[in-house]
């Protein structure tokens, strides 16, 4: 284990390693394009002057010229990757140059000048593999169209370009058969009648395998699996189960157990991280978790993990007693909100300062509305069935899919560790749902979803929340969060506060009056208040760390589509068997 003396605060070598990846990319990305290009275009006289290799048969030297092209476009394409230190990316390139130098320009007869470049750039690539560290990110498949759409795009530009440097050998085949027929004979390999001297004639083969290498790069891209590094095994998420029930004291402590989370674990295994990776950003929720002597040591790893990868950070959601530690590893921190926390064991709705919340309970029961409630899943089937269509309802107003990250979806399967309240009539009729995750650390409940049906009897969340909270304390609970409050200020942190400068940051909260109201119906409850904050690496990235936080917390992914129609289908059969039981007992009756 570290010392205590170690300093925390991350080497400030960043800066250096973004300049020679970044210069190093840059060059490669020209020595690319030259490749490409010197399929048609002349040399020059200032490079022939450095010599040329001797010329070699025919066909292998329109091979070699056609295999330099492609190198050349993959060399472009790799450049993107040494920008961002990629370990991938490093080693591909090195191949590549050394295949170009000592082979390609070689065969068709290039420059001595083009070798020379690849070589030394491929050893001053060679010699800075302490920069190229970062290993592959798990790819999306919006990464992969984008890629798909560089790559055809690359190729489109080279194609105008040939035709235009190619002007006067390809005009007067396309004024006798037409630029479609010319495209036609192009890629169904048909022969165009242009001299094997010319340059034109590699125009078409060379043509056509760059579309083939750029259809096949996007598709790898897009349907690549994701890195073996960076996805967890059923040891780790055990591992991290354990350590999140002992020491996951975070308001949001359950939701790091979530399927799409990834994990990073301190050197000595006794800490982790759980994080999701949105583009190069990592977003963490909430605090590492582990015993406190751990939290610097894996802070500190995990930082250094990051700018190895060339991943920006971002913890969301931090405790207010970590704060400091974060200001020590020179992080940078935005109050973004205060979470409602009670004492369920000292709760009650006697007194003066209860009075709105009593009379909007008892106007409630007035209407015969009482709580149900449920531990791992809804047993009544009707119950169910109007409480998926509340939430379908709610979704529906606001776009349609559920949030994600941090914050639960509506499971009609329920889940062993939550806890469900209804709020129902004496018809059965559902006016409001609430549910509950375990704060694993502190003794404690969390309330997450919280919806209501279209025309709820008044005072019913008042009293879902009161016998809610009256239910927890017989648990034996003694912390009750009730969630984060967007954009509140009562502890009066100014110095941090999200402020009008980052707008597009207030954004991911919604509607600043829903907040407010949002923050008056918790306020009824005389919580105490305990800040949060959001925790970033660089204050450049902002913009980027917003959208990252935006795609965490909207579930479109992939896995979240099938999981969604998967939970439908159960609905489905749920349902039916419910008409079934229903229409067994109108038949009894």
């Amino acid at each position: 284990m570290q010392k205590e003396s170690v300093s925390l605060r991350i080497p400030a070598n960043r800066p250096l390693k973004h300049i020679v990846c970044y210069a190093l990319a840059v060059i490669t990305c020209l020595i690319g394009l030259s490749d490409m290009l010197s399929a048609f275009l002349p040399r020059f006289d200032w490079v022939l002057q450095f010599g040329q290799w001797p010329a070699m048969l025919p066909h292998t030297q329109l091979r070699a010229q056609v295999l330099t092209v492609v190198v050349g476009f993959f060399l472009i394409m790799l450049s993107y990757g040494l920008a961002r230190g990629k370990r991938h990316a490093w080693l591909i390139s090195i191949f590549l140059l050394l295949l170009s130098a000592f082979f390609l320009h070689v065969l068709r007869g290039g420059s001595i000048l083009a070798t020379v470049s690849a070589m030394v750039l491929a050893i001053l690539i060679a010699c800075s593999v302490h920069f190229f560290q970062a290993r592959s990110d798990p790819p999306s498949v919006l990464r992969g169209y984008a890629a798909l759409v560089l790559s055809l795009g690359i190729v489109f530009f080279y194609a105008i370009g040939g035709f235009l440097a190619l002007f006067d050998d390809l005009e007067p085949i396309s004024r006798r058969i037409g630029f479609t027929g010319l495209i036609f004979r192009i890629f169904t390999r048909a022969h165009l009648h242009v001299p094997m001297s010319s340059p034109a004639f590699l125009f078409a083969p060379i043509l056509r395998t760059l579309c083939i290498c750029a259809v096949l790069y996007g598709m790898i891209q897009i349907f690549r699996p994701v890195a073996a590094a960076f996805l967890p095994e059923h040891t780790e998420r055990r591992k991290a189960r354990e350590l999140a029930h002992l020491y996951g004291k975070n308001s949001i402590a359950y939701f790091t157990l979530t399927e799409e989370k990834l994990y990073f674990f301190s050197s000595s295994g006794r800490a982790v991280i759980s994080y999701v990776l949105e583009g190069s950003t990592a977003v963490v929720a909430g605090d590492p978790i582990g015993p406190e002597t751990e939290l610097p040591i894996i802070m500190r790893e995990f930082v250094e993990f990051c700018n190895k990868q060339d991943w920006t950070v971002v913890f969301w959601q931090i405790r207010d007693e970590l704060k400091q530690l974060y200001q020590t590893l020179g992080l940078h921190l935005i109050k973004i909100g205060e979470d409602a926390v009670i004492n369920p064991q000292t709760f009650t709705l006697k007194g003066g300062a209860m009075a709105n919340v009593r009379s909007s309970a008892k106007r409630a029961e007035k209407d015969n509305v009482h709580i149900d409630f449920y531990k791992g899943h809804v047993t009544d089937l009707e119950q169910l069935a109007q409480m998926e269509g509340i939430s379908q309802r709610w979704l529906d107003e606001k776009g349609g899919t559920e949030m994600g990250f941090s914050m639960g979806h509506f499971d009609p399967a329920g889940d062993e560790e939550l806890i469900y309240a209804v709020a129902v009539d004496d018809h059965n009729k559902v006016h409001a749902f609430v549910s509950f995750v375990p704060i694993y650390g502190r003794n404690g409940w969390g309330l997450d979803l919280m919806r209501r049906a279209e025309q709820p009897a008044p005072g019913t969340m008042e009293l879902l929340l009161a016998r809610s909270i009256e239910f927890i304390k017989n648990t034996g609970a003694t912390m009750m969060s009730l969630g984060l409050a967007p954009l509140s200020d009562v502890n009066a942190d100014d110095d941090t506060f999200l402020g009008s400068s980052i707008d597009f940051l207030s954004n991911r909260f919604g509607d600043p009056t829903k907040n407010q109201s949002l923050f008056n119906f918790k306020k009824k409850f005389h919580p105490a208040w305990e800040s949060r904050f959001l925790v970033y690496s660089d204050a450049l990235s902002l913009p980027k760390i917003g959208w990252a936080l935006y795609r965490a917390h909207q579930d479109v992914s992939m896995l979240s589509v099938i999981r969604h129609s998967l939970k439908q289908r159960r609905m489905q059969r749920r349902l039916k068997r419910l008409e079934m039981l229903k229409a067994t007992q109108t038949s009894a009756v």
